[in-house]
């Protein structure tokens, strides 16, 4: 019988193909995980809010709250990025940040439920129309040069003043006004010690550090009452 061959097959080596598959995933990793990564301009805004620069959109302090959040966290602090104001620009959104107290203050007066809050609302009233007037004197209203800044505190006080307006009468009210007055006299106490240290006009300084004392009595009040009303 004729011998029939036998061909012996080799084994098959699959480092390659192995080898060829992880250079293909590596192609598409870099293809697809790059369209999935932060854009260019992402990341520069990732950037200028980590370095403190000025974002004008953003919103001045919780809820809506009348007082100069937005201002305050844009003002520098000797470091980083952020805007240092001149006299006028501190000037107007003081006088902005009065306009919403005394604003915030009537409203309270006729819609609060509980007495020592409509106390409170009067006595703001009365205090931040005079320290308006105080900064009117000092100032002599000079025109802002960073309007976006101080426009940030308007919007803010017309969302509080809105928020206020909608709000029902009684303890609900008295909560969401005091919760305001809270916040709002803590943004405006970090504002005020930041324009202390920025001012360049003594009469200014002078306004700031009196008003500074006042600020801090008008927040703890606020806070005194805030636990007793609305809980």
């Amino acid at each position: 019988m004729a011998d029939i061959p036998i061909q012996r097959k080799e084994g098959r080596n699959i480092w390659p193909l192995l080898l060829g598959l992880l250079v293909l995933l590596g192609i598409l990793w870099f293809i697809f995980g790059r369209r999935s990564s932060p854009t260019a301009a992402a990341r520069a805004d990732s950037t200028a809010v980590a370095s403190g620069a000025v974002t004008t959109d953003s919103a001045a302090g919780a809820s809506g709250n009348n007082m100069a959040g937005a201002a305050s966290s844009n003002m520098a602090s000797g470091t980083g990025g952020a805007t240092t104001l001149g006299d006028a620009d501190i000037a107007n959104v003081i006088h902005e940040v009065n306009a919403g107290e005394i604003a915030a203050g009537k409203i309270a007066q006729t819609k609060a439920s509980n007495a020592e809050v409509k106390a409170y609302a009067r006595d703001m009233v009365q205090a931040h129309t005079a320290l308006d007037k105080q900064g009117a004197k000092v100032s002599g209203q000079t025109a802002a040069t960073n309007a976006a800044i101080r426009d940030s505190v308007v919007r803010a006080n017309e969302a509080m003043s809105s928020q206020l307006q909608s709000a029902n009468s009684g303890a609900a009210f008295d909560k969401a006004y005091l919760d305001g007055q809270v916040q709002g006299h803590q943004n405006a106490l970090s504002f005020l010690q930041s324009a202390q240290t920025q001012t360049k006009s003594a009469d200014l300084k002078k306004m700031i550090s009196a008003a500074i004392p006042d600020v801090q009595k008008h927040l703890d009040r606020a806070r005194s009452l805030q636990t007793k009303v609305g809980q």
